[in-house]
């Protein structure tokens, strides 16, 4: 995927820049409130949060349900009807490394099994890529962390998915 809508470094001097673009687009873009919901997620801070949580993360690209190609990037990551999609954000290694971030939330609770499920079938293709383009990633996407959370169905393929899942959790209770 060629294409990204920002790029993200985990070295220390670029933190004050991201989180100023981050400020800034905060109040812009639209996250996952679905119905019942009275708090509006930004994707985009969700993602932030969670990537910075692993200091080892390689220099990540990522994609937002927020784009303007939103609906072709998402099928970067799923076949699933963009229909049933609130948001999402997907960061991604761009170095060619298996490192990866991805939330997507439904619209309904209901949906959020099919999105775990492509999820995982995302986190399979990974290692079959891997297996003939990188063989010294393939263990690290073979150990992907799928997960659901209400809406939110959650991969990551990192060196400290833990800390990463443990800032989802502590971004949703804000």
């Amino acid at each position: 995927m060629s294409k990204h809508i920002f790029h993200f470094s985990s070295k220390r001097n670029t933190r004050l820049s991201a989180l100023l673009l981050a400020s800034a687009l905060a109040l812009t873009l639209p996250g996952c409130s679905g119905s019942g919901q009275t708090q509006t997620v930004s994707m985009y801070d969700l993602g932030k949060t969670m990537m910075e949580a692993d200091p080892d993360l390689p220099d990540m690209s990522t994609a937002l349900s927020s784009s303007d190609q939103a609906e072709d990037l998402f099928h970067y990551l799923s076949d699933m009807d963009y229909s049933k999609v609130d948001g999402y954000f997907l960061g991604y290694s761009s170095e060619g490394k298996a490192d990866e971030v991805a939330v997507i939330c439904t619209h309904s609770q209901s949906d959020t099994k099919e999105a775990v499920k492509e999820l995982n079938e995302h986190a399979e293709g990974r290692v079959q890529m891997y297996k003939t383009y990188a063989p010294d990633q393939v263990s690290r996407a073979e150990n992907a962390l799928v997960f659901s959370e209400g809406r939110y169905a959650v991969l990551i393929i990192s060196d400290h998915p833990d800390d990463v899942k443990k800032a989802f959790s502590d971004f949703l209770k804000q």
